[in-house]
């Protein structure tokens, strides 16, 4: 996470939110509508990578320790993600911003007086300023219920489009360019970033052997390394490739992309335009249109689109997903095994895939397909919903046991020196249980 405490010199957001910054702490809730299916298991809002970053990041990049506000059954998991960060409490400040997790516009929130709110469509509530007493009466509703604005503020307006919270993976797909062109500024105003095109800042030139095509802004870290024979194309976008980052020789990067903290992409890879891979992911073959959370692989040949891709993810080599039904119709999804189909409102829509999932080769994924947590697919054309924690193999549909599933699990964290905490074992657990009974 990179923090950059806010001057005023980057657009209306920084504007607005450099005088509130010094004297109203933001708080980030989750109002429990976020439907991402299998992906809210483990996460809030607030730690959904909305564009090029989270909510959390956003904060931090304004310089202000947002305090966090998960349901109770998401406790334990944020306060291990974010470890000395303040967790279901607040300061001595006299008054805070409180900031709805889902809602990635914080321009006209910033601007708000006290006792003001923002409403949603349906009345909830995506941000409002309130004293401190106040403001821990509302944020101790959080997980209880709906917030509704015209309870927490009696003075309250109505949400613009780009402010309504994304409630859903297809209205994240629809915001997702937008999103990263707004981020994008932010991340390369950050230390470390040496190497750019105009727009970005003055410009001290890319590697020997990589080749920028367009004048789109173009944002290299002084400690990533881009392998000659890479095209960067900043026609239709900027491009981002973060600290610590690699693109081996050959790769095509198509604006706007955002190659985050430490992650690779693999020779002669395809990323195209709004892709945000990272951090510590490996991406290889083609991908368009997606947006990958942490610690997440897809190193082999294979196309992957319109797609949101968990943390702890393994996709095969030749592994293919559909984006575009036959008929160029709407794509229709279900979420979860017992949920209702929901009305995408997209022609192009692939799939979901939740944390610690682990797909085999040459795996063709339908067309709006969800994959639940913890699944382990090796079968080549898998149902439209996977079940959280299903075993799919030619041999046998079953339930993925806990004491494999969690050796699976270690082994495949600690080839990154990494090891599940308490925490998110607890959830995980539980997770496990109530997709198992019965079974």
């Amino acid at each position: 996470m990179v923090v950059l405490p806010c001057n005023g010199r980057r657009g209306a957001i920084c504007r607005s939110l450099a005088g509130v910054t010094a004297v109203a702490p933001i708080a980030l809730f989750d109002d429990g509508l976020c439907g991402f299916g299998p992906l809210s298991d483990l996460r809030a809002s607030f730690d959904q990578r909305m564009g090029i970053l989270t909510a959390v990041e956003r904060a931090s990049m304004l310089g202000a320790a947002a305090s966090l506000w998960p349901a109770d059954d998401l406790e334990a998991c944020t306060r291990e993600r974010h470890p000395g960060a303040p967790v279901r409490a607040l300061g001595d400040a006299s008054d805070v911003l409180c900031i709805n997790g889902a809602c990635a516009d914080w321009s006209r929130a910033a601007s708000l007086a006290d006792g003001e709110a923002i409403a949603d469509s349906a009345g909830g509530l995506v941000a409002c300023r309130l004293p401190r007493d106040a403001a821990m009466r509302v944020l101790g509703r959080v997980g209880r219920g709906q917030l509704r604005a015209q309870e927490c503020a009696a003075r309250v307006q109505l949400a613009t489009p780009t402010e309504e919270p994304i409630r859903t993976p297809w209205g994240l797909l629809a915001a997702l360019d937008a999103m990263m062109r707004a981020d994008a500024p932010w991340v390369v105003a950050s230390s470390g970033f040496r190497r750019w095109k105009p727009g970005f800042g003055p410009s001290d030139g890319l590697p020997a052997g990589v080749t920028v095509v367009g004048d789109g802004a173009v944002g290299v870290h002084e400690s990533a390394c881009v392998w000659p024979g890479t095209v960067i194309d900043a026609t239709g976008g900027p491009v981002v490739v973060a600290d610590g980052a690699t693109i081996r020789p050959g790769s095509v990067l198509v604006g706007p992309v955002a190659v985050l903290a430490g992650s690779m992409v693999a020779e002669r890879a395809l990323v195209k335009a709004r892709s945000v891979i990272g951090p510590s992911c490996k991406v290889g073959g083609e991908v368009g249109s997606c947006v990958f959370h942490g610690n997440s692989s897809k190193v082999h040949d294979g196309h992957l689109g319109d797609a949101i891709v968990g943390e702890w993810v393994n996709i095969g080599a030749g592994t293919c997903n559909s984006n575009l039904l036959n008929t160029y119709g709407e794509v229709m999804t279900r979420l979860d095994p017992d949920a209702p189909i929901s009305r995408t409102g997209r022609i192009f829509y692939g799939c979901t895939i939740g944390d610690h999932v682990k797909i085999a080769i040459l795996t063709a994924i339908g067309t709006g397909t969800s994959i639940g947590t913890g699944a382990m697919v090796a079968v080549s054309r898998p149902p439209q919903v996977v079940g959280r924690f299903a075993w799919l193999s030619a041999e046998r549909s079953a339930s993925f046991r806990w004491p494999k599933f969690e050796e699976v699990m270690r082994s495949a964290m600690a080839r990154r020196g990494a090891a599940p905490g308490a925490g998110l074992l607890e959830r995980l657990r539980h997770v496990h249980a109530r997709a198992t009974a019965g079974a």
